[in-house]
């Protein structure tokens, strides 16, 4: 059961979600998972965007969600020279406050803490059999949701999530995917992109990652017309999802090939994560989708465990075939 956290409780304050399922290795997976919804951030940021003073600044600065957003910017980012307060008041620097924003963002987190079956059960179907969430989800505004190591934030101040409610869950399912891989991996140092081998491997690793947060939620949107998310309305369009993966490999192949005077750090990340294409949420997506039609869910979920080098492999054989 969820429990709320209003701003009148401590910011330390958390809710602890107990799970029970509906069947074998799941029930037993949710039975262990441990995941807790912090709302320190977004009680922070509701206060700041409201009346924006520097002790209202601070106090975001200070909660595990500010923390977290910011250790994850700074991973991204590689060379900002940002403070945490720097980086917070230019994140929220056009943020204003509604009341409409107000009550979008209270039924937001009423619906999630209402419906953490749901959630969790559905981002356990793609993760390895008997996969543990110990997780921290805190709620954040003004930033993206991402994960940092097996801890997410989620960014309620995103208008998708006010244009449909259903958004906030369906972004949860996704990075608890991401929090579920990096499980088992560690998270790529982005600063030591300097060869061409590295860089090839953490794009494929990115590849797989977003492949297997993008097909996480697809049922529950097909099924219930969540479809508002353009990377989805992409998936739909069979001509789009061919192109934007032919160009995903053309452009692997020639970090692949690599010579002439090809620079090799985290910028060149930039050609298959930018808007509009997001190429590789689409060509992960897309390969995620095939190697469950060719084979089951059981090598999507097995290939978790093992890494990107055995979803590319499985990818190419439904290829081949």
């Amino acid at each position: 059961m969820c429990h709320y956290w209003r701003a009148s409780r401590p910011e330390s304050g958390r809710s602890n979600c107990h799970f029970r399922a509906a069947n074998g290795m799941v029930r037993a997976s949710l039975r262990r998972s441990r995941v807790l919804i912090d709302r320190s951030a977004i009680e922070a940021f509701r206060s700041y965007v409201r009346i924006k003073t520097d002790e209202n600044l601070n106090r975001l600065a200070s909660t595990l969600g500010g923390r977290l957003a910011y250790r994850h910017h700074k991973w991204s980012s590689v060379s900002s020279g940002l403070t945490i307060r720097e980086f917070w008041k230019q994140q929220l620097r056009g943020v204003t406050w509604s009341e409409q924003l107000e009550n979008s963002i209270e039924v937001i987190i009423r619906r999630l803490c209402n419906r953490e079956k749901y959630w969790l059960e559905t981002a356990l179907r793609y993760l390895p059999r008997g996969h543990v969430f110990n997780t921290t989800v805190y709620l954040i505004g003004g930033y993206d949701s991402v994960v940092c190591g097996e801890d997410v934030a989620l960014n309620l101040n995103s208008s998708q999530f006010h244009r449909d409610h259903r958004e906030a869950e369906y972004y949860l399912i996704h990075e608890l995917a991401h929090a579920g891989y990096f499980k088992y991996r560690r998270m790529p140092n982005l600063a030591g992109l300097k060869t061409r081998r590295r860089l090839v491997a953490t794009v494929r690793l990115l590849t797989h990652l977003e492949g297997m947060g993008v097909i996480s939620s697809l049922q529950q949107r097909l099924k219930e017309g969540g479809l508002l998310d353009p990377d989805y309305q992409v998936l739909l369009n069979e001509r789009k999802t061919n192109e934007l993966v032919c160009e995903y490999f053309a452009r692997l192949r020639n970090i692949q090939k690599g010579g002439g005077r090809q620079r090799y750090d985290y910028r060149r990340l930039d050609e298959f994560n930018a808007q509009p294409k997001r190429l590789w949420y689409i060509a992960g997506g897309h390969m995620a989708l095939k190697i469950e039609a060719e084979y089951g869910r059981k090598r999507l979920q097995d290939a978790v465990r093992s890494g990107p080098e055995e979803f590319f492999r499985a990818y190419l054989e439904t290829q081949n075939r």
